[in-house]
């Protein structure tokens, strides 16, 4: 259903040369020509487009080689299902050199330092997910194949594991210590200092004999249970450490050359695993981090906006989603951002940015406490729809993704949406002025 509202603001149009030089100022919020009316729109047509379906789907695959710092932990969400994030890191020699005198081990230990909280933009948000006091037991595993310097690693990898080299049982203890210590076994230690001392003396060596260490968190059974926290383990003082010989020292710390990958598994509740397998609308829809789900979202309206015609200036373009708000806890707080993406032009379960979002100052949709739920302003995207649909005769536009943003780092965080049409929990308002 559409609903059109006309505003007419004055007896004729200004000439077509001040309405696009208005217009390329990109006030994406604001209508066309208030700089000069002071009170409106001029000769505006606002268009509300009620015709929206929306379900969820899983999340795309992100590249997780590149980011500021890693996640780590499982998650059994009740609402969601089970999420875990895996984590890859490298050891890397900063010293070269070491004598051959006999070593007895004492302790290992990795220590990967938290990080606490992210900064976008000004706001800061915690970074952790679920319930922090939760006790976990995560396996440290030798990783057994090479990384790849110009190889670009995803979340879906999924490495070749070798020996267990340590186990961790306990909680993310935030509150009181700045890293999380898990202690390795002696005899990976011991392993590690009856090395030839030629391979403490090349770092292309080092790397054939230890390739790096995969942390893998066991799956827990209770609903509810776990939690999920972010890591930098490309900083120096995240390290690998070697006590022996009583009183002395041997660190391999992680600098900003070490590898460190994220690869996430994940097993979507009964209701998402219902929305991935179908293609109806639905009243409550889902997106999540970690590969998990976003949400497809379809405006049948829009068409009326796109065939139009070329004459036309899109003075405002506006979709808003709102959160149910039940589903935010101390343990799953509302995602601080959304992204607003459109399905991939060569595969369309991929998403791509849309224009409007790649460079504007929010990059993306922040958390609106006001409206509890996220605006998006899609004025360029529609502009281009129209301006491609004069041209070719074809409508290019396919819905849009809602998803959680997979950068800076993959954010910790879930969504619940309401998105009941007859509700108009999703809405949509285009207001355009035609030149003729």
């Amino acid at each position: 259903m559409i609903i059109t509202k006309l505003n007419i603001k004055s007896k004729g149009l200004l000439p077509l040369f001040f309405l696009l030089v208005f217009w390329g100022c990109k006030k994406e919020t604001t209508d066309i020509g208030v700089d000069i009316l002071g009170d409106g729109n001029l000769n505006s047509i606002e268009v509300l487009i009620t015709d929206i379906s929306a379900r969820s789907v899983r999340d795309d695959s992100s590249r997780t080689d590149n980011l500021s710092s890693n996640t780590l932990g499982v998650v059994n969400d009740p609402i969601f299902g089970l999420s875990k994030s895996c984590l890859i890191v490298q050891p890397r020699l900063t010293q070269f050199g070491t004598d051959d005198t006999p070593k007895s081990i004492d302790s290992v230990k990795l220590i990967l330092k938290y990080d606490y909280e992210q900064n976008v933009l000004g706001n800061n948000n915690i970074l952790k997910y679920g319930d922090i006091n939760s006790v976990l037991v995560m396996d440290v595993y030798k990783l057994n194949e090479d990384l790849v310097d110009t190889v670009k690693y995803y979340s879906t990898f999924k490495p070749e594991l070798g020996d267990i080299v340590g186990t961790f049982t306990g909680s993310f203890n935030f509150s009181d210590s700045t890293s999380l210590e898990i202690m390795l076994n002696n005899s990976f230690g011991q392993e590690m200092l009856d090395w030839n001392s030629d391979i403490y003396k090349d770092e292309a060596k080092f790397l054939k004999t230890l390739k790096g260490l995969v942390i893998v968190p066991r799956n827990n059974t209770l609903s509810g249970e776990g939690a999920i926290v972010c890591v930098e383990a490309g900083l120096n003082s995240s390290k690998l450490q070697l006590f022996y010989n009583d009183s002395l020292t041997k660190t391999i710390p992680m600098g900003s050359s070490s590898r460190r990958i994220n690869y996430y598994e994940t097993q979507p509740s009964v209701n998402l695993t219902n929305q991935f397998n179908s293609t109806n609308n639905f009243r409550t829809t889902y997106a999540q981090s970690f590969g998990g789900a976003k949400i497809k979202v379809d405006l049948v309206g829009l068409d009326s906006v796109i065939k139009l015609g070329e004459k036309v200036v899109i003075n405002e373009a506006k979709i808003t989603f709102l959160l149910d708000q039940i589903s935010i806890t101390d343990e799953f707080k509302a995602p601080s951002r959304m992204f607003l993406v459109v399905p991939d032009t060569l595969n369309s379960k991929y998403s791509m940015p849309i224009i409007d979002l790649t460079t504007t100052s929010n990059y993306g949709g922040d958390y609106n406490p006001v409206i509890k739920g996220y605006e998006f302003h899609f004025n360029r995207y529609l502009q281009q729809l129209v301006k491609e649909y004069a041209k070719t005769g074809k409508n290019n536009f396919n819905g849009f993704y809602l998803s959680i943003p997979s950068d800076y780092p993959v954010t910790p965080y879930r969504g619940v949406f309401k998105t009941d049409k007859d509700a108009g929990d999703i809405k949509v308002s285009i207001t355009f002025t035609k030149l003729d």
